[in-house]
């Protein structure tokens, strides 16, 4: 397999040197990612100015390194164009940080997969509390012996996987799971001084499903939930049109 791995914290970050070796004895890596942290840049691209990449020494498991000075997505494009590989799977991550309920609407890491799946290339965003975890290596090469062998990524859509809360020594075992509803909100607070604002966040939590990524991400368990580039509501325009008839 020829798999390119991009991230949204940047190309010396821990997850993506697990994410890598991790994925070695499953094919030729290669490696795509920012020069900087770009968390919760979600889906944007740099469309105003010129983007510098350079070719970096390989992180340990990769064929080649490329770092891109822009977001998630730029490195996901400019991957592909830089190397001109025919690549069978992106990955993103490893996300310092859960990907889960709403987040997703927010996280570079999600959106890179996403953008990859536009481009028409089978996607997985994999993120975890923590990248320090002890058990971190040996399960992402425990979940990609079972992806790679089911192809379970092979879809109109992406796989968004999460470990769990970093209070479990190792995950419980690994849930198919819901879009959860709990929401990371982040206040626009005055400082001190005037016209200047920071952000306070706070956790909204809801009364969620039992089958939802929060509760496998609370409960212990390795979360794979099953997302669509298509948003459209189709319930709702079969409400729409049954009302008009």
């Amino acid at each position: 397999m020829n798999i390119l791995v991009v991230n949204d914290d940047g190309y010396q970050a821990e997850g993506l040197a697990i994410l890598v070796k991790a994925l070695a004895p499953f094919g030729n890596v290669y490696v795509s990612a920012p020069k900087t942290h770009q968390s919760a840049k979600s889906h944007a691209i740099t469309i105003k100015n010129r983007i510098e990449t350079f070719v970096s020494v390989p992180i340990f498991g990769s064929t080649a390194t490329l770092v891109v000075d822009g977001t998630p997505s730029d490195a996901v494009r400019l991957g592909l164009k830089v190397f001109d590989i025919d690549f069978d799977l992106v990955v993103s991550g490893i996300n310092y940080g859960a990907n889960i309920a709403k987040d997703i609407m927010y996280s570079g890491t999600v959106a890179a997969a996403f953008e990859a799946k536009i481009l028409g290339i089978d996607a997985i965003a994999m993120s975890a509390p923590n990248t320090n975890l002890p058990y971190l290596y040996d399960e992402t090469i425990k979940l990609f012996d079972e992806l790679i062998e089911t192809k379970l990524y092979e879809y109109d859509g992406i796989l968004n996987i999460n470990f769990p809360k970093e209070t479990y020594q190792r995950p419980k075992g690994v849930k198919i799971t819901t879009q959860g509803l709990r929401l990371q909100h982040a206040e626009f607070v005055k400082s001190e001084k005037p016209d200047i604002f920071h952000i306070k966040g706070s956790i909204i939590n809801y009364q969620e499903h039992p089958e939802s990524d929060v509760v496998a991400f609370d409960d212990g368990y390795v979360s794979i939930t099953p997302l669509k580039l298509d948003r459209t509501d189709y319930s709702k325009i079969k409400d729409i049109l049954e009302t008009e008839n």
